[in-house]
């Protein structure tokens, strides 16, 4: 490991997860450097924040510093982003779940976690849960995007792909993580899901599919967040805080 700061410590917390890493780090995960904030000390699940395409730990500014205060939180950088390692070519949403998983494993950093995820970095947490299942405990999903969501937007609202060059490439998106033309999502979940949605600007496709997303669990939840376009975290943080302390509770709830 590269240490980035000297304050950086392995704390052993057995009364709560074991010895997990505190601060920030650059851990080895696969064949990249990552980097790594945690904070916070709590009982387990530890909260994993993933943030969206491009995103840094910074998205979290608002929301991991507030987290500290009920729960272990850690953020961290993809490849290529932030103070993380760089990559040769665009990784595959596959890749990018491996690399968090050999993170978290190389980090000490103990399962169950409550995934927290932002725009993409929600289709992470979905694919993470879909091969990693017992070490999920609950999900926040704030703005998530949705694997549906291509063929969709092309469907109803092709303005929306703007952003997606690329998107007549079936097998382009589907490294990305979204699905074909008509096929569906297959993703259940048994366990505590928010979904948290914007609301400016009012956007129908979209609503349907976070309404989707929040029906995938029993325990799911759909809230509108009416003051925020996509980046929820940054514009009413306190949404996000108290969705992710609402996921935790019911999460150590059900293992008791």
């Amino acid at each position: 490991m590269n240490h980035l700061s000297r304050t950086v410590d392995l704390l052993l917390l057995t009364q709560f997860c074991g010895a997990w890493l505190f601060g920030q780090e650059l851990v080895l995960a696969n064949v990249h450097q990552l980097f790594l904030d945690c904070r916070g000390a709590g009982p387990c699940p530890a909260v994993i924040l993933l943030a969206g395409g491009g995103g840094t730990t910074s998205t979290w500014d608002k929301v991991q510093p507030a987290v500290t205060a009920f729960a272990r939180v850690c953020s961290y950088d993809r490849a290529g982003l932030g103070k993380s390692g760089p990559v040769r070519t665009a990784q595959s949403a596959d890749q990018i779940v491996d690399d968090l998983a050999d993170l978290l494993t190389n980090a000490h950093v103990p399962a169950p976690y409550v995934l927290a995820g932002h725009s993409i970095g929600g289709l992470y947490a979905r694919r993470f849960d879909e091969r990693y299942d017992s070490k999920v405990a609950g999900m926040v999903l704030v703005d998530s995007s949705h694997e549906e969501q291509i063929w969709r937007f092309a469907q109803d609202e092709p303005a929306a792909l703007a952003e997606y060059p690329n998107w007549k490439d079936n097998a382009a998106m589907e490294e990305e993580g979204f699905l074909a033309p008509h096929e569906r999502l297959e993703w259940r979940f048994t366990k505590p899901l928010i979904v948290l949605e914007h609301g400016i600007p009012d956007e129908p496709v979209w609503h349907a599919m976070q309404k989707d997303l929040a029906s995938r669990s029993p325990k799911g939840k759909l809230i509108r967040a009416a003051k925020s376009s996509h980046y929820i975290q940054r514009l009413q943080p306190d949404l996000v805080i108290e969705s992710i302390r609402t996921v935790l509770s019911q999460s150590r709830s059900s293992d008791r």
